[in-house]
């Protein structure tokens, strides 16, 4: 089973927020959605979560399947307790005791849970809006920057019960974040947005691009080398380092650049991230 979306349009007195969004969610496979502010993250995610109702295009959504989420702000009651809060949804979802102390444990919320939660940090309050999100025993689970004011070993944790609930119990989990290297290491597929339009996709698994960073000596030298390198896909100049895509062998290159008294410090060849990915979507948009 899956959550879709085909050719989704929204529009906000004459703004266009999506458009022709074509858009897949499968049980048990982490989803990520990468994009600048304003892309069209949060309004995508509410239209999947069915807090948006009114927009061109059809979004499948299995009524026989619930949907969590975590969107903007948690939905709790500020004065009343970690606890309080927790027993309310069990009770309106009747899911039993035994599946909410799990996620409490899971959660690290056990120590908090008699405190009132406009008394809980940023990070406390995620944890709580994942908890709440989940107690209802969702197929799918919607979550717009979950780890929000979380520590690394904290950001850390969530990551990896997230990954488990894909894995042991299938569920579906849609996740963005600006932290790119949260999102490839969590992610089976990314999907990149700008300007409410998806714009490309991205795999960690299969997208196999070799890069080249090129580094040198000084100004001078790099550009000295612009005019043979800039031609390369993905060509950019961070510091005193080009990078460009190049799959084939390096000597021919080098030998070319020697014969024009080019002479890189440095070249090391790796695979594409998702921030290279990401950032040469961004710049290929913009040209």
């Amino acid at each position: 089973m899956s959550i879709m979306m085909n050719k989704v349009t929204k529009i906000y007195q004459k703004e266009c927020a999506l458009k022709d969004i074509d858009f897949q969610l499968n049980r048990g496979e982490i989803v990520g959605l990468v994009g600048p502010n304003g892309a069209g993250k949060t309004t995508l995610m509410k239209i999947l979560a069915g807090v948006i109702v009114r927009y061109d295009g059809q979004s499948i959504l299995p009524t026989s399947e619930k949907t969590g989420s975590l969107i903007e702000k948690p939905k709790y009651f500020p004065n009343r307790s970690g606890r309080y809060n927790l027993n309310y949804f069990r009770a309106l979802y009747g899911t039993k005791k035994e599946t909410v102390e799990e996620i409490i444990n899971s959660l690290d919320l056990r120590s908090y849970l008699k405190k009132k939660v406009k008394q809980y940090s940023l990070g406390m309050k995620q944890r709580l809006g994942i908890a709440l999100a989940l107690v209802a025993e969702p197929a799918y689970l919607i979550l717009d920057e979950p780890t929000n004011g979380m520590d690394p070993d904290g950001i850390r944790s969530i990551l990896a019960y997230l990954k488990k609930l894909a894995k042991e119990r299938k569920i579906g989990v849609l996740i963005s974040s600006h932290i790119l290297k949260d999102i490839e290491a969590i992610s089976d597929r990314v999907y990149v947005i700008k300007n409410g339009r998806m714009i490309s996709e991205y795999a960690p698994s299969t997208t196999k691009e070799q890069l080249i960073d090129m580094t040198f000596e000084d100004e001078h030298d790099l550009q000295e080398a612009v005019p043979l390198l800039r031609d390369f896909k993905g060509f950019t100049i961070h510091n005193s380092t080009a990078i460009f895509h190049y799959d084939g062998e390096m000597k021919p290159l080098l030998k070319q650049m020697g014969q024009m008294d080019i002479f890189p410090r440095e070249v090391k060849r790796r695979s594409m991230t998702l921030e290279d990915f990401y950032f040469d979507n961004m710049e290929g948009e913009t040209k």
